[in-house]
């Protein structure tokens, strides 16, 4: 019942969105007052609220039954839905623009008492912007596709004049917040693990948000365990704060079983000898005990690096990996040569390089400080289907001297 209340304020507000856009689009188009494009528009708005009602009940949200009509159905309402909220944004300009093109129309026939040619121009420019939804409900399309199609490979090297001899070369492959469920289903898992096995890397590691559909949590494993023979060195895994959202327990259960290495505040040792390498990975911090919301708690973030580090000999070399990017506060702090990290998907949203969301310290891509790295992942996949400028991906960190 928790969820019906937030679920018709959502429902109201898709419907306020829908009817401000046409209301200010038929006062300066005529095109959008012609009855069947009122009623194209009408039946849209209804079935996008519709569908976004019926997702909003399932759990996980918007879970997509098998169907691939019901798929494509939903991808086309989230469009829909997204090129309204880019139209809402963009209405002041397309107002400003629409006033510019007719208030130059009519000075110029006032001072010319002609408008032949100027007036077939200035048409043309007011019938080219009333086109506007179709370019907003065009880059809503292209950015859904960019996320369920697009999967790129982020390779850096790092240096570190400290390296251990032994580990030159050595490669750490990183995948983070695959979300397995409605948007990122098990064919998607096999085209990572195929990527990531390309590269051949003598580590890789999962930083949360693993799984939303707990359907797919066995299969998945299943996968990640035959992936794992592949892997000279092991996998190894952290929590995030979806595995809390959907099911702890049991995801703790199933990765127990399996031959995947669970780091939760604690450290492994991974390759032994006169200076040797040590795997920290650390829990989701959560501010309150009811694991509500996604606040997290300083204090207590302090506390899960202090444990990870217990045990670990003052001249090792260690990576810490972690889902949430504060963690890589304590990595500069302590000097651990890498720390990575995932949870802020890069923001989903980049234009001209910057992320529009910055709640965050380290939002997206490789920091550097104190001489030592941290590189925050924009995961392979996303609870929400649309990305724009920030495409899906797999890191590969290769260490060098």
């Amino acid at each position: 019942m928790g969820y019906i209340y937030p679920a018709l304020v959502i429902l109201t507000l898709i419907a306020f969105i829908s009817w401000l856009n046409y209301r200010l689009l038929s006062r300066l188009f005529r095109s959008y007052r012609i009855q069947v494009v009122r009623f194209a528009y009408l039946i849209l708005s209804v079935i996008t609220i519709v569908v976004i009602g019926y997702g909003w009940s399932t759990r996980p949200l918007f879970a997509v039954p098998d169907q691939e009509v019901y798929l494509f159905l939903v991808y086309g309402i989230l469009a829909w839905l997204l090129g309204q909220i880019i139209l809402l944004v963009f209405q002041p300009f397309i107002y400003v623009a629409h006033r510019l093109i007719t208030e130059n129309k009519q000075t110029y026939m006032q001072e010319t008492g002609s408008m032949a040619l100027t007036m077939t121009r200035r048409d043309f420019l007011h019938n080219t912007l009333a086109l506007t939804p179709l370019v907003a409900f065009g880059l809503s399309s292209s950015g859904i596709y960019e996320a369920q199609t697009e999967m790129i490979v982020e390779r850096h090297s790092i240096i570190i004049p400290t390296l251990p001899s032994n580990l030159k070369g050595f490669k750490i492959g990183q995948i983070s917040d695959t979300h397995l469920g409605p948007y990122f289903d098990l064919t998607k898992l096999d085209t990572v693990l195929k990527l990531m096995i390309k590269e051949k890397p003598d580590m890789v590691v999962i930083t949360g948000d693993f799984v939303d559909d707990l359907k797919l949590l066995k299969p998945a494993i299943d996968r990640l365990n035959e992936f794992h023979s592949l892997i000279p060195h092991g996998i190894y895994f952290c929590y995030g704060n979806h595995e809390y959202f959907r099911n702890i327990e049991l995801v703790r259960a199933e990765l127990h079983k399996s031959r995947l290495m669970v780091l939760d505040n604690k450290s492994t040792l991974i390759i032994p000898g006169q200076q040797p390498f040590y795997l920290m990975g650390v829990d989701y911090p959560w501010a309150n005990v009811s694991h509500g919301g996604i606040n997290i708690s300083d204090s207590k973030r302090q506390q899960c690096f202090a444990a990870a580090s217990q045990g670990i000999p003052p001249d090792a070399f260690k990576v810490l990996i972690a889902h949430h990017p504060d963690f890589l506060i304590d990595g500069f702090t302590a000097k651990i040569p890498l720390t990575l990290a995932g949870h802020t998907h890069g923001g989903q949203v980049v234009i001209m390089g910057k992320s529009l969301q910055s709640s965050y310290t380290y939002m997206r891509g490789l920091y550097q400080q104190n001489g030592v790295y941290g590189y925050v992942s924009s995961g392979a996949g996303q609870w929400f289907p649309f990305r724009f400028g920030c495409p899906p991906e797999i890191s590969i960190f290769t260490l060098l001297e």
